[in-house]
């Protein structure tokens, strides 16, 4: 972990993150340096699963239209190239002064990153081999790749958004499941047209309180 903001951080993230296979390390953006984190070995909660975290979570009228949890939302038909996604996203997030540190995590895919790290960020909402698992399925679903790390913010490259609107709607839920602060707090968060976004973003961004 370097000690402080990294002087052209998002081409040393491209760098690092073209070596991972090599390298077996997986590089993450983050706000400042850490001391919070806890590495630990083992499965990085691969006995967690999505769509249970997701049905554990569920309450009626949690996101209307759907009355009962509508399963997991289907996989994009259409996908641009992740690792292209995952470098624009990484020059925007530290061309913005978001996170300009780096880190180097010893995973295969940046998803099994806050399992290994006991990443505290959403400690109030889930725990971290709970996130993991959920970044596992967006990842195999949607192409999405994590960059980074903010406090208690997460930055994801999205290289598979939805293309149908209902399926956009069912991700929504998920979304909202996983990461309820930003709905309830994000006074510019528009429930009714969040899905619309989801369609065209390249980058999803949660934060929890």
């Amino acid at each position: 972990m370097s000690d402080g903001p990294v002087t052209d951080a998002a081409d040393r993230w491209k760098r690092l993150y073209a070596r991972r296979s090599e390298t077996g390390l997986y590089p993450l953006l983050l706000e400042y340096p850490d001391d919070s984190f806890d590495p630990v070995g083992g499965g990085y909660g691969a006995d967690a699963d999505a769509d249970a975290y997701f049905r554990s979570e569920w309450t009626d009228g949690s996101w209307p239209p759907f009355d009962k949890w509508p399963g997991l939302a289907t996989p994009a038909a259409v996908a641009a190239n992740a690792d292209v996604c995952a470098e624009e996203v990484a020059t925007a997030v530290a061309r913005e002064g978001r996170a300009r540190c780096l880190a180097l995590v010893q995973v295969a895919r940046g998803a099994d990153a806050p399992a290994a790290l006991s990443w505290r960020g959403a400690t109030n909402h889930m725990t971290a081999q709970e996130l993991s698992a959920v970044l596992r399925s967006w990842e195999h679903r949607f192409g999405v790749r994590v960059v980074g790390f903010g406090h208690g913010s997460l930055y994801l490259s999205v290289a598979a958004p939805p293309t149908d609107a209902h399926q956009a709607r069912v991700l929504a839920a998920e979304h909202y499941l996983a990461c309820p602060d930003v709905f309830h707090e994000d006074p510019d968060l528009d429930w009714s047209t969040y899905h619309e976004e989801l369609m065209r973003l390249r980058e999803w961004q949660f934060w929890w309180d």
